[in-house]
């Protein structure tokens, strides 16, 4: 189902499709991670160093200006997705119901004055297609999807619009081939008495659209996270309220099978990501600072999709709620929304975990919230360590 919707272009100064070059690998890694700073309105680029370490690449960019009162066009940024080439990123701003198009320089920072597109009510989650042709983007209060041809500068089309199963839609992600389309659901006010929620399937047309939505399993209320193997034959969900993490088998028709032995009990679930080789499973458990068994769960992930805990888990640190690993699977990243920083962890033998020297670092901004990282795509050829 679809409605017909336009996207309006807001009066902010346009991209220069000159600056778009996906270029310069930073030494010694090459990549970048962005957070973006929900309570202070912009987002950070920080250059990944050996071991996971990160440095600052200039100062926060604004995601399209905000008043004290929360009004303008880039209040309260929340989830990013760059493109396959890393030239371009894009930040959903909830407060605004705004999209941020930002393009990437020579060194990997985020360019300022992003272009700025509408979205629908109280945008949350954002994912572009592995093709790098489509930006899709989660309308929390008007419980749809946004999909968004991305031209090649980077810049967006008119979005088709579509509907979701559920109320509050928040993430998704796709599979390896873009087939598929997965969706997760969650509400703050749910509660333990709550009941489960979908996990929905769109299947992917040629152009970008989407076809039907089918609701394919059943997890725990507040399911904020959601993910897949690289290879596209598992899926996990979170469950925040039911504190626990499920696992799919995926059909070839992108149907989804339990896997033995989940759900997997992690406090607080909340943001999760499989390492590139498929091997290990990360998830955030997003507890107070003084609350103790918080910290980054890992666990290895066996040929069936069944989940045992790494030897060191969890990673102690405090809460955290979304997370990003490097491409070459090397590093992994969460952030830290009550003192606006990002823990940072080399990702060792068995999945274990050594944090960085120096972690956790300071983004810049203020408030880093769920989805709020992501990590610059860059050919494994041109990050030597």
């Amino acid at each position: 189902m679809r409605a017909g919707a336009a996207a309006a272009l807001l009066g902010v100064p346009a991209l220069a499709p000159a600056a778009a070059a996906a270029d310069p690998v930073l030494p010694p890694s090459g990549g970048v991670l962005y957070v973006t700073n929900a309570g202070s309105h912009d987002v950070s680029s920080l250059a990944i160093g050996p071991g996971g370490t990160l440095s600052p690449l200039g100062r926060p960019v604004s995601t399209g200006g905000c008043t004290p009162d929360l009004t303008g066009p880039g209040c309260t940024p929340r989830g990013i997705a760059v493109t396959p080439d890393g030239a371009t990123a894009y930040v959903v701003n909830s407060e605004s119901d705004t999209v941020a198009v930002f393009r990437v320089g020579p060194r990997g920072a985020l360019q300022p004055h992003p272009r700025i597109v509408e979205t629908g009510d109280e945008p949350w989650g954002a994912t572009v297609a592995p093709d790098g042709r489509t930006l899709y983007v989660t309308n929390t209060v008007a419980a749809t999807i946004s999909a968004y041809t991305i031209n090649a500068d980077g810049t967006l089309g008119k979005p088709e619009v579509f509907a979701t199963t559920s109320d509050h839609p928040k993430a998704t992600v796709l599979s390896p081939d873009g087939r598929f389309l997965y969706l997760s659901y969650a509400d703050a006010e749910e509660t333990e008495d709550s009941p489960p929620r979908a996990v929905t399937r769109y299947a992917v047309l040629a152009n970008g659209s989407l076809a039907h939505p089918q609701d394919v399993a059943r997890v725990g209320p507040a399911s904020y996270g959601i993910t897949m193997s690289p290879d596209g034959g598992l899926l996990y969900v979170t469950s925040n309220v039911a504190q626990n993490v499920w696992g799919f088998r995926v059909g070839k028709d992108g149907s989804l099978k339990p896997v033995p032995g989940v759900p997997a009990s992690v406090p607080d679930a909340v943001g999760l990501k499989v390492t590139p080789d498929g091997q290990h499973l990360y998830v955030c458990a997003n507890l107070e600072i003084d609350q103790p068994h918080r910290g980054l769960f890992g666990f290895t992930i066996h040929a069936d999709g069944s989940l045992t805990p790494t030897a060191d888990s969890p990673a102690r640190t405090p809460g955290t709620a979304a997370i990003a690993i490097t491409p070459d699977g090397r590093d992994v990243f969460a952030n830290i929304q009550d003192t606006s920083q990002v823990v940072a962890f080399a990702i060792g033998s068995g999945g274990t975990l050594k944090e960085a020297p120096g972690s956790p670092f300071r983004t810049g901004g203020k408030r880093p919230l769920s989805q709020s990282v992501a990590v610059r795509p860059v050919p494994a050829t041109n990050t030597p360590r």
